[in-house]
């Protein structure tokens, strides 16, 4: 063979590298079941206490009774506070609220004669409520448009109608319920 300088050949060794054989699958947790069973358990207690905490609701929603009533309550705190204007559009929009949401009439988006007109004739309210509604309204609207003045006896008066106003188809509902 004919060597040139600086080119080195050398056979290569006739031992192959050794082959290793298949290995079946690995187990993806060797220790015993139970350990299985109470990570899993631990991981279902933690998650149903973040959901208790954070996810689920807080507080139930207030009916539209509940509502109109707690607002009337905040009125009383203050019955002596601000303005006979202010108190007028107050009341008269809590009242006008409760009978949309409570009962889907167009309440507060009329005028009290339309509103008292649309009452005529209607079998949702008795005469005597009808009236006691009336009433209201236009002491409520004699405060608002009139620049009416009323003491601490009349808006208490006003409070006091409104809250019985709420209230009376309160049993007749809780009849229904049970």
């Amino acid at each position: 063979m004919n060597q040139q300088p600086g080119i080195s050949y050398t056979q290569p060794s006739a031992t192959p590298a050794p082959i290793h054989d298949i290995v079946g699958p690995l187990p993806f947790f060797s220790g015993p079941i139970w350990v299985i069973i109470a990570a899993f358990l631990v991981v279902a207690l933690l998650g149903g206490l973040l959901w208790w905490f954070l996810i689920r609701k807080k507080d139930k929603p207030l009916t539209s009774r509940e509502a109109a009533l707690a607002a009337l309550g905040k009125l009383r705190e203050q019955v002596a506070v601000g303005s006979d204007h202010d108190f007028g559009i107050g009341v008269s929009d809590v009242l006008r609220r409760f009978l949309g949401e409570a009962f889907g009439l167009a309440a507060p988006r009329q005028t009290t004669e339309e509103f008292l007109n649309s009452l005529q004739g209607s079998l949702r309210f008795l005469e005597s409520e009808q009236a006691a509604l009336a009433d209201f309204l236009h002491h409520a609207d004699y405060l608002k448009y009139a620049q009416g003045e009323a003491t601490s006896d009349q808006r208490m008066a006003l409070i006091e109608s409104a809250e019985s106003f709420v209230r009376s188809g309160e049993q007749s509902e809780k009849k229904e319920a049970a």
